[in-house]
């Protein structure tokens, strides 16, 4: 019987002594080898006691439904583990082969829960060779190199049994959305592999980090991702191809007091009664539709203004000739990924909307210009240039995007 207290007091003994710096390199990395080899055995041993424990019924005797629960119960281990735990139990003896691999330290429980999930779902008479093909790369994969590596073995030992897999995963496809406590909008979904690789494709594309001033792009993966699709659907509402929703071509609809916008103060609200502050929505009604509408003390309109304010096409096409996309220095984003940007606020100080008073900016620098210290100023040229603050460059010298810099025309 394994003495588990002297193989305890070994591993204690070594984490007191604290002397793995004395190992040369290549016998740090053999050293990080061998206790992994060590941690699949003792998950094996652990996997072997689980399947006896089942056979004589502890279970049972303990007053627990399942294996699965016996060991949540009785080794206060997560109820995700506990299952995995059972599963391996239940799922080694219809894999043979990548039993003794287990049990010989060469896999890790969660390479060979991956082949027997394949191996389940192929053919008998194929079976075996498919799971010694699979053994043959697993020791050298990460699990998730081994998950590709079974679907390619799955099609190609069983294409009719791929293609079946496959079809049910486009029936299982789904897409779900709810708001938070805060009224943000959370959402998770999963799509076919086609399509989803080609929200991938796209949302790779928009979500490279974008420099700030010569500054690396202090946003995470997780933000640039975020404003990545939100640059996506910005892009297709201003397209004309959408199919209308309530008679209209979509489009979101903020309904915030005048004042409000003015002043800064208050929340406007939109339809699905998300909640936006009046300085978020400033920047939304840069180049957005604003329509007066003169409302009575409890809130009935009265009467329907025209839009007032958004850039008209003709003047979309003269800013995207001057300004070749968006303005900001760095930036890359062409015309259609961007909004035209009120220098002088139309809604705080009734800037115009002519050429001198307006520059295109894609959705990240259009946020940083409203929510950072840079400025913005027409040359004598009528190109913007941009001033950043003094923490990026204490002398505030302007910066213009190299588009649009006649000095590299000549």
């Amino acid at each position: 019987m394994l003495d588990i207290s002297e193989l305890q007091t070994h591993l204690l003994d070594h984490l007191q002594a604290h002397d793995v710096y004395t190992l040369s390199e290549k016998q740090h990395l053999k050293f990080l080898a061998d206790l992994e080899k060590l941690s699949n055995l003792v998950a094996a041993v652990k996997t072997d006691a689980a399947s006896h424990a089942e056979e004589r019924g502890l279970h049972t005797s303990q007053g627990c439904r399942s294996l699965s629960t016996l060991l949540r119960s009785h080794l206060k281990i997560s109820p995700g583990e506990a299952v995995r735990r059972a599963k391996l139990v239940h799922d080694l003896p219809r894999v043979p082969l990548t039993r003794e691999a287990v049990y010989s330290g060469v896999l890790s429980g969660e390479h060979a829960l991956i082949i027997s999930d394949v191996i389940k779902n192929i053919p008998a008479e194929v079976a075996e060779k498919a799971e010694e093909t699979l053994l043959d790369y697993a020791p050298d994969m990460t699990p998730q190199e081994l998950m590709y590596a079974g679907k390619r073995v799955r099609s190609y030992f069983d294409q009719d049994g791929a293609f079946k897999d496959e079809q049910d995963g486009v029936k299982a496809r789904s897409w779900r959305m709810s708001k938070n406590q805060h009224g943000w909008l959370m959402f998770t979904g999963c799509l076919p592999p086609l399509e989803g690789a080609m929200v991938e494709e796209a949302l790779h594309a928009v979500s490279k980090p974008r420099p700030v001033g010569g500054e690396k792009d202090p946003r995470t993966t997780e933000q640039r991702y975020a404003d990545g699709l939100c640059e996506l659907i910005t892009v297709a509402m201003a397209t004309k191809d959408l199919p209308a929703s309530g008679g209209v071509r979509p489009q979101v609809v903020v309904t915030i007091r005048a004042e409000d916008v003015r002043d800064e103060t208050g929340c406007g609200y939109t339809d699905w009664d998300g909640e936006a502050t009046a300085t978020l929505i400033r920047q939304l009604s840069c180049d957005a539709e604003v329509i007066p509408v003169t409302v009575d003390e409890e809130g009935v309109p009265l009467n329907y203004g025209r839009t007032t304010r958004t850039a008209p096409p003709p003047l979309r096409r003269a800013l995207a000739v001057r300004d070749k996309g968006c303005a900001f220095p760095g930036c890359d984003r062409p015309p259609a990924w961007t909004e035209a940007h009120h220098v002088l606020y139309w809604t705080k100080h009734q800037g115009p909307t002519d050429l001198n008073n307006m520059t295109l900016l894609c959705s990240h620098h259009h946020h940083v210009i409203h929510q950072e210290d840079w400025k913005i100023v027409f040359a004598e040229d009528g190109r913007p240039d941009f001033i950043p603050p003094p923490w990026v460059d204490p002398e505030q010298k302007p910066r213009r995007n190299i588009r649009v810099d006649p000095r590299l025309r000549r």
